[in-house]
Order: C-alpha cells, then sequence, then structure tokens
C-alpha cells in the first residue's frame, strides 16, 4: 500500500521561507513526508536539526537554469509516486490551502482524488500593504498579520500530481490544460517589503545560466519597492469570498480557461500575464490555514 502524500520543494539558501513551508506542510502530511531538494545552500537553513524528519537531498551548486530544474523535479517526483498515491511540488515561497468549506485538509483533498488526476489551484499574491501593515513574523501565521490578496493567473499551477507529469520552467504549467480544484496557492512573494528585498539582494547576486535569465529576480531596490507599492495601491475590495460562485473569481478563472483554449500546443497552456486589478479581502474562513 503506498502512502497518501509526498511534498516536495527545491531551496538555496531561504532561511526565512523554508521553516514557514516546513511548518505549513509539516502540519498537512507530516515532515517525514516532506522532502527538500536542496541546490547547494552555504547559509545551514537546511541544517539536519531545522528539518524536523524531513528527508534532504543535496545536489551540487550551479548556475541557476531552470529548464533544468524543472526537468529534475519532474522526474524526482514521477519517482516518488512509485511510493506515494500523490505527489505535491511547490516552490518554497508558496502555500496550498485546501477550501475548508469542502476539505478538512490539503491531505483530504488529495484523498479524494484518482485514477491520472493533476489538479491545478487558483492562484494569488499574498500583498504586503506597508501603509497599513506592519512587517511580518514568520513564526506566526501570515494571514493573521496580511489582509489582501491579488488573483495572479502565474500562481494557477499545477501541483497536485497522480502521474507523471512535464513541468515547463517556472512550473506554470504541464503538458495538459489547467484543472482546478477546491484548492489554493498562496505566494508569498510580496508579502512583505523588507523581508523581500532582502531576498532580491541573495537572487541579483547569484549565479544564472544566462544574462538574461531570472531578470523579475534582479530587478534593482526601487523598482521592485515601486511594483510592490504600486500593487498595494490597487482598489481593495471586502466582497470576495473565493467560492465557486464568487463574480470576483469566475471571472478571472474564466479568463484563465479561455486563454487555454487557445495555446493547446504551447509549452505555457495558460496566459501568465492576467493580474487582478484589484486586492481581495483574505476570507474569514482562510484566516487560520496559513
Amino acid at each position: 500500500m503506498k502512502a497518501p502524500l509526498a511534498i516536495v520543494t527545491m531551496v538555496y539558501n531561504e532561511p526565512v521561507f523554508l521553516p514557514v513551508w516546513l511548518r505549513h506542510y509539516a502540519a498537512a502530511a507530516g515532515s517525514q513526508n516532506c522532502f527538500v531538494l536542496d541546490h547547494g545552500t552555504t547559509d545551514g537553513s537546511t541544517a539536519p536539526g531545522l528539518l524536523q524528519q524531513a528527508s534532504v537531498l543535496r545536489i551540487p551548486r550551479s548556475p541557476q537554469n531552470d529548464a533544468i530544474r524543472c526537468g529534475f523535479v519532474s522526474d524526482f517526483c514521477a519517482a516518488l509516486l512509485s511510493w506515494y498515491e500523490a505527489v505535491i511540488y511547490v516552490d518554497v515561497d508558496e502555500l496550498l490551502v485546501a477550501d475548508p468549506a469542502v476539505h478538512g485538509s490539503l491531505a483530504a483533498l488529495a484523498a479524494t482524488l484518482e485514477g491520472d488526476a493533476v489538479v491545478s489551484a487558483l492562484g494569488f499574491d499574498v500583498i504586503h500593504v506597508p501603509d497599513l501593515e506592519a512587517s511580518l513574523d514568520w513564526t506566526q501565521p501570515i494571514a493573521r498579520q496580511r489582509d489582501w490578496l491579488r488573483f495572479s493567473s502565474a500562481m494557477c499551477k499545477p501541483v497536485i500530481i497522480r502521474r507523471r507529469v512535464a513541468w515547463a520552467p517556472g512550473f506554470h504549467c504541464i503538458d495538459a490544460p489547467p484543472r482546478f480544484g477546491r484548492l489554493f496557492l498562496l505566494h508569498l512573494r510580496y508579502a512583505d517589503l523588507r523581508s523581500g528585498l532582502a531576498r532580491l539582494l541573495r537572487t541579483r547576486t547569484q549565479a544564472w545560466i544566462t544574462p538574461q535569465a531570472g531578470s523579475h529576480q534582479r530587478m534593482p531596490d526601487q523598482d521592485w519597492e515601486a511594483m510592490l507599492q504600486g500593487m498595494a495601491r490597487l482598489p481593495k475590495r471586502v466582497d470576495a469570498t473565493l467560492l465557486p460562485d464568487d463574480p470576483l473569481l469566475v471571472h478571472w478563472r474564466d479568463r484563465v480557461m479561455d486563454s487555454a483554449a487557445t495555446r493547446t500546443g504551447d509549452l505555457y497552456r495558460i496566459d501568465l500575464h492576467l493580474s487582478g486589478d484589484s486586492l481581495w479581502r483574505i476570507p474569514d474562513r482562510l484566516r487560520g490555514r496559513f
């Protein structure tokens, strides 16, 4: 009999996000079912004593190459399916939350899947509004300190698999159209201004496979801060429910699905540049979930 669920991420020097990731997913599946692919960490953040019972696979550091990275992860997750009914891959700054209106937990959602199902999440950036919100205490629940989400098609990722898939670079798409479940992906890259700038310093100075690769990870500080402040100034709405009949959610979900209809042969099966034109208050039922 296979174990129910494995959860995988890949990291390099992530002292802020990795503890948050592990806290969240160890609660969902048990730390013994969490797998950290360590791409040459040098800051001690993947030391055995910090990762509970999570498994760590250490691979040599090399310049960031997203094509090699997604190929390796695709193969690794496919191999885990020999031992697990379902496997999740998410980046270290991405937290999955099963809709508590339907599923008691992420593991409960995974247990409902059958056959060769692949589930995509509805994706959101968690947005720090510096004029209204203090810097995050990363040791505490995020949704107790942040109020606002922005819909992002780039975060509508295929994340739960029951069969081998080939993720495209960035893990935004696979070799199939999206199939959404009652599942949300909360992306933390913009959840804190101060931490975001500190991480940008690291990604800006690390080695990349080409001078053009990862340009969004190597922006000048002032440009990144201006981008975040611009998102923070978007109109704010308190009427989003994130239920299937929520008109706000339906509008953006349908735009993603419409974009998929014209990209059946493309590497990226959806338009990755659909971003909400307002911020939505986090529904109360999600407050204790991340």
